[in-house]
């Protein structure tokens, strides 16, 4: 299993943006065949900082989000939105088990 941790600051004006292009691209992303979760989070209170938390397939799966129109749409949409770069990790995980 691949995880992608990914974590941004928004610009202050660009919330409701970044919200409504997450809203585009996490069902499309979810419904993936590869998708295992594709989660989304807005830091609380109030921040305007923003994590995406997804886990794929493998890396094949996580290959082909990349290369889909939806993903490209938002990669390429992204640097207006936010400050600075995003915070990027991807973990391969060997083994999951439950609490």
């Amino acid at each position: 299993m691949i995880v992608l941790a990914a974590k941004f600051t928004g610009k202050p004006d660009s919330k409701a943006e970044i919200l409504r292009r997450v809203g585009v691209i996490a069902p499309l992303s979810r419904a993936e065949s590869g998708c295992v979760t594709y989660d989304f989070y807005e830091k609380q209170p109030g921040g305007n900082e923003f994590l995406f938390f997804e886990e794929w397939r493998d890396q094949a799966a996580l290959d082909a989000h990349f290369q889909t129109q939806h993903f490209a749409e938002f990669v390429k949409a992204l640097p207006a939105l936010i400050e600075g770069k995003p915070q990027i990790r991807i973990y391969e995980v060997g083994q999951t088990r439950e609490l």
